[in-house]
């Protein structure tokens, strides 16, 4: 059905030949017509029939060879090599020839291009992981002088330098775990940890920040277990709590921060909570939040953020199978849910 279907459509492209021969036999009939009215009679039908079959047999030598070009144009332009040029120029005309040649011409040049930026990408990417690494080397050593000078720093300047220290090992660790979605095999660690575990961990990173805030929390968590991976885990609560610590309201009203974990009534799935009172999202933002690079308009402190966060967050909960929904009022706070 389909040949058909490309012969008559070959046919109508063509109709314009189909035209002028009929009418050169309309001509030449008309000729025969007045040298010999008996010839006509006998031959009229004959010029019609030849042309008509001339037309066909014209029609079905172009369907052959652009059944050859379909099958041999993609190969060329795929791997332009010469053998595969000299098969393919074979059911071409001049023209045709010079198109194809140049059209792979320039896929070649494209192509060339392409594996350049790919190896610089290649190369970047490992620079940065490189840089990732090396650089807790300093920041190791930074935490190990806060932990072991702290008399002899004060008490404003070692708040200080703690934070700096906090927020580069943030920083570290979104550039580690955005180069680990990048790679072809992901090496995440699946097995049985406890919730409660992981959000301590995290509270405890913050503990600093969130006693300089003036937090209040409240932790309503059961010794329940999930099966998954607990370093991604951890990071995607500590981006999310990182934030309700970054965006409060200290001068209205007294920060707050309550974590949740819960069964959910149908299907007995894990359900966390994280709700604080901080500056909460527009309406308008919120369904790009978890967009890369979005960080929206609310307020000074959120045209400073890179918008990476709540993205690799995102980004990794989706690998990890586990639901990430965000609910927030404006000037009121922001309630993140995690079905685990």
């Amino acid at each position: 059905m389909e040949k058909i279907r490309r012969f008559r459509d070959i046919c109508m492209d063509h109709k314009l030949w189909l035209g002028l021969l009929l009418l050169s036999d309309t001509i030449f009939g008309l000729f025969l017509w007045l040298a010999d009215i008996r010839a006509f009679r006998e031959l009229a039908g004959m010029f019609f029939l030849f042309s008509l079959l001339l037309f066909a047999a014209a029609a079905a030598c172009t369907y052959r060879r652009e059944v050859r070009q379909s099958k041999l144009v993609p190969k060329y332009l795929g791997s332009p090599d010469e053998e595969m040029e000299e098969q393919l120029c074979r059911c071409l005309s001049a023209g045709e020839r010079q198109h194809i040649q140049l059209a792979a011409q320039l896929l070649c040049q494209k192509e060339e291009r392409i594996k350049e930026q790919v190896i610089r990408l290649e190369e970047y990417e490992t620079f940065i992981e490189t840089w990732a690494h090396e650089v807790k080397t300093p920041l190791a050593l930074m935490t190990l002088v806060l932990d072991n000078r702290r008399n002899e720093i004060g008490p404003d300047i070692h708040k200080r330098l703690e934070y700096a220290r906090n927020q580069m090992h943030g920083f570290i660790e979104q550039i580690l775990f955005y180069a680990r979605l990048k790679a072809v095999h992901k090496d995440y660690l699946l097995e049985k940890m406890s919730v409660a575990e992981c959000v301590g961990e995290v509270l405890d990173e913050y503990e600093m920040l969130i006693h300089e805030a003036g937090f209040h929390i409240e932790a309503d968590i059961s010794d329940e277990q999930v099966v998954t991976d607990k370093k991604s885990l951890c990071f995607i609560l500590s981006q999310i709590m990182g934030n309700s610590i970054k965006y409060t309201r200290t001068e209205e009203v007294r920060p707050e921060l309550s974590v949740t974990l819960r069964r959910s009534g149908s299907d007995r799935k894990l359900v966390l909570e994280i709700e604080d009172n901080g500056t909460g999202i527009k309406e308008t933002d919120l369904p790009f939040i978890f967009d890369k690079g979005f960080s929206g308009d609310a307020g000074g402190q959120r045209k400073k953020s890179s918008g990476m966060g709540l993205y690799l967050a995102a980004q990794i909960a989706g690998e990890l199978k586990i639901g990430l929904d965000a609910h927030s009022v404006y000037k009121k706070g922001t309630r993140i849910t995690l079905v685990l």
